[in-house]
């Protein structure tokens, strides 16, 4: 492995070794965009100033990399741990335990939540907007809810699109490759007078990975958008999309499969000191849960498919207030949501059980939940070379209640190019609909034990199974230190951060099935899965090293090393159930004589799984597995050309390989535990194999 990465980066610095510009087109340092960023502060500010530690994908980065979705370009972030449970449901966590449900970050796209209500995850491939029309990405590395509210209890990842262009242009690109993988994608935009209008949509389809055969993911998409300028700073833009898909959707209850739509729509101003947001999505959902009611062996029960759809309405702004004393800086914020679920399958825990309801026994749901939320940030700079940066955030919602989310910082620059921050902050996750009411139907098969009133019990007996109605936010205390150094003129960026995370209240899935001691069933009265908070708080301590090297104008280097340690904190003991280790390396490169290419390597320790659903069903303990050493291999090779001053022409291939160093299969593993049952049937996560993909892309 390593004659292969010298080998491969001595063939990127031989391909950088022209310093001209392309044609047509003058390159940037690789560090040029990355100098200002916005998303930890709500305004502009030096990367090194920022209050957060904080990392930035550019578009340069997007399109030279390997990666085909957005979650594999987030491997490229330092203590960013991915997992593809399946190719629908590609996962992502950091400086927590580890963990696949997608709910630790608070994902935006253009200031639009796209964490789901029903879920509480982020599913970025139902996302109208494709890795194409990204134009960069912000990623904040710990708390956030000082300025962002619930659910950025890790993090955040802000993603802007591309903005419409000044002239008239269209991109069109053709993807084919292993596991069934096809994608057609165009977009198209120009301007008229002060508006511009942009239209973008495709489509693609995929297998999975153990078996091409079988329907992993196929959706399509279609996104306008329209913007008036009245200036370079003021501006309103409406941004419209729909997407439709089908395929497997992984949660901590078991995996869904069935079809799931998006259709959102956003209003947004802005002008130098104020920003509105105003958006509504809706997301109708069938779908049916691939688990068994099985105990010891019986089949007690199984699950009815199920219909949901849900509406929410979000509105917010930020105002930055006049300077009233030139040291300070204050930022104003506020919002709101509504949001709304019905289902005719699903059964309401309160109204199921409560026999004077007019719903007693009948299934059937609409719940409404609102949220509010308000924030100040300040900054204070009271030397040129010290920035404190103070907040607060009061939440609200009808779930949970009250939250406050305060945020104290500072950071030192002593010297051009040379920054130190330190930090506190707390944050919170509020549970979503999926872990405090949700209860699915069930129906009987003729063969089950389960008969007479037994039906009527057991069917209250499922208000006590995934859904827990008492349950409480989840919270994070953190503290840490971040250093960031630039030399030779930005070529060179060295970045150490080192942080400590007290997790309480955990939301963890537990079964608790108590047998009954006459039939030998479940005891329904005793008996409960479902979500709880955890009581005794975790402790998770870390270090992130990142090395960023631009030796030219054509080439950049990365590497970077995480450490994370789980402890009990009571006890002090180490969990053995996340990585420790997380290892990337390696670079892209964009010659002048068309040339373009990437090659990363990302490696993650060996750690045990310990919630592998049992497909023995939902009612059976979940099993653990060892997860060994894997090593995610991620490249891209292509050629560019313009055949004329306006149309460019490009062509190559992506590489996906998963390589198992220490134990066989040497080239397929999987991300999340799993296995194959006694019918040879997979359960788990999937097994990740080699992709290789075609590509053809032409831009005017």
């Amino acid at each position: 492995m390593s004659k292969m990465l010298c080998s491969t980066i001595a063939f990127l610095l031989l391909a950088a070794l022209p310093t001209a510009a392309q044609e047509g087109t003058e390159m940037e340092l690789f560090f040029a965009e990355e100098d200002i960023v916005v998303s930890a502060a709500r305004h502009e500010q030096e990367i090194g100033m920022s209050p957060s530690a904080i990392w930035v994908i550019t578009r340069e980065d997007i399109e030279a990399s390997g990666a085909t979705t957005i979650p594999d370009l987030l491997r490229q972030v330092p203590g960013m741990d991915v997992t593809i449970t399946a190719p629908f449901m590609p996962t992502i966590s950091a400086r927590l335990a580890w963990g696949n449900e997608n709910n630790q970050f608070l994902v935006l796209i253009d200031g639009r939540e796209i964490n789901m209500e029903l879920l509480g995850m982020s599913l970025f491939e139902l996302e109208p907007v494709t890795l194409e029309e990204v134009e960069r990405i912000e990623i904040i590395r710990g708390p956030g809810s000082a300025l962002y509210g619930a659910n950025a209890l890790a993090g955040v990842v802000n993603i802007t699109t591309r903005a419409i262009g000044e002239r008239t242009s269209a991109q069109v690109r053709l993807d084919a490759g292993e596991v069934g993988r096809t994608v057609a994608w165009a977009r198209a935009s120009t301007r008229l007078g002060d508006w511009g209008f942009s239209l973008s949509g495709g489509a693609d389809e995929m297998g999975t990975f153990a078996d091409p055969r079988i329907l992993a993911r196929r959706m399509w998409r279609l996104r306008a958008v329209a913007e008036h300028r009245w200036s370079d700073s003021r501006r309103l833009l409406i941004d419209g999309g729909i997407t439709s898909g089908e395929g497997i959707v992984a949660a901590a209850v078991g995996s869904f499969e069935g079809s799931l739509s998006l259709r959102t729509l956003r209003l947004a101003y802005q002008s130098e000191d104020l920003k509105a947001n105003l958006y509504w999505s809706q997301v109708p959902a069938s779908a049916k849960m691939d688990a068994a009611l099985v105990f010891s062996g019986t089949r007690l029960a199984e699950f009815v498919p199920f219909d949901a759809d849900t509406h929410s309405v979000n509105g917010e702004v930020d105002w930055t207030l006049p300077e009233l004393w030139e040291p300070l800086l204050l930022i104003v914020g506020a919002g709101a949501r509504l949001a709304y679920l019905s289902s005719d399958q699903m059964l309401d825990g309160d109204s199921f059980t409560d026999i004077t309801s007019n719903s007693y026994h009948e299934p059937g749901v609409d719940h409404v939940e609102v949220r509010t939320g308000a924030f100040v940030h300040g900054e204070l700079a009271p030397v040129e070379w010290v920035t404190i940066t103070g907040g607060l955030r009061f939440d609200y919602n009808t779930e949970t209640g009250v939250f406050l989310s305060p945020r104290l910082s500072a950071v030192f620059k002593p010297v051009d190019g040379q920054y130190l921050r330190m930090g506190v902050a707390r944050a919170f996750r509020k549970p979503p609909y999926i872990e405090t009411r949700a209860h699915l139907m069930v129906d009987f098969p003729v063969d089950s034990p389960i008969t007479g009133a037994g039906q009527d019990n057991f069917l209250e007996f499922m208000t006590r199974v995934v859904g827990n109605s008492a349950l409480e936010n989840e919270e994070l205390l953190s503290a840490e230190v971040g250093y960031l150094g630039r030399f030779f003129d930005g070529r060179l960026s060295l970045g150490l951060d080192l942080y400590f995370n007290h997790h309480l209240k955990e939301i963890v899935f537990r079964s608790n099935i108590v047998p009954d001691q006459i039939t030998g069933l479940p005891d329904l009265q005793k008996s409960s899965f479902m979500h709880f908070n955890r009581n005794d708080p975790v402790n998770i301590f870390g270090s992130e090293l990142s090395v960023r090297f631009n030796p030219s104008e054509h080439i950049a280097l990365l590497a970077s090393w995480t450490y994370r340690g789980v402890v009990h904190h009571d006890t002090g003991k180490f969990f053995d159930d996340s990585p420790k280790h997380l290892i990337t390396l390696g670079g892209r490169f964009n010659s002048e004589w068309g040339l373009i290419g990437s090659l990363y390597l990302f490696s993650r320790s060996e750690f045990v799984d310990h919630a592998v659903k049992n497909p023995a069903g939902l009612m059976e303990p979940m099993l653990s597995e060892h997860m060994h050493n894997q090593l995610l291999v991620l490249g891209r090779i292509g050629w560019r050309r313009s055949l004329s001053e306006d149309f460019q022409l490009e062509t190559g291939v992506k590489l996906f390989l998963p390589v198992s160093p220490f134990s066989p299969p040497y080239f397929r593993f999987r991300e999340d535990g799993g296995g194959i049952d006694s019918v040879g049937k997979n359960f788990g996560g999937d097994w990740l194999c080699r992709m290789i993909s075609l590509y053809a892309q032409g831009s005017f």
